[in-house]
């Protein structure tokens, strides 16, 4: 795994699709990524890696940034080894913020889970390069796999 960034979004981060923030909205949000990946030439492996990351990110933006489905924004732009995400949720680094290297208790049910232990590991770990930053009122990220 590379180096992931903080800042080095900044510059780099651009809107794309929008999606509104609603769970019933992920599966579209998956498909358009994978269609996008697919035709640019990516790997089985490279797609399947950039869905998982994007299924958890749109679902965290739903159920804790925006605290549950609403009208707001989520865009995502396909890039042929990853993706841009962005959000207007409250500020949130996934690579920073919140439990790190916090693995799942097996004692526990998913509902008893502390909230981003094993989805913000998820994020780190399947990301070969990521960058963050918070632009504009935005949270705003660059993932490569």
């Amino acid at each position: 795994m590379e180096q992931k960034g903080n800042n080095s979004a900044e510059k780099g981060c651009e809107l794309g699709t929008r999606f509104d923030a609603r769970r019933s909205d992920a599966p579209a949000a998956l498909a358009h990524a994978g269609a996008a990946l697919r035709a640019a030439g990516a790997t089985p492996a490279t797609v399947a890696r950039v869905e998982l990351i994007l299924e958890e990110l749109f679902l965290n933006s739903v159920l804790h940034g925006y605290r549950g489905d609403s009208a707001s924004p989520v865009w995502i732009a396909v890039r042929a080894d990853g993706f841009c995400y962005v959000d207007e949720a409250p500020p949130f680094n996934p690579l920073e913020d919140g439990p790190a290297g916090v693995a799942p208790d097996p004692a526990l049910t998913i509902e008893d889970q502390p909230v981003g232990g094993a989805g913000l590991l998820l994020i780190r770990q399947l990301a070969r390069q990521a960058s963050y930053c918070r632009q504009d009122g935005r949270n705003c990220l660059i993932i490569t796999v």
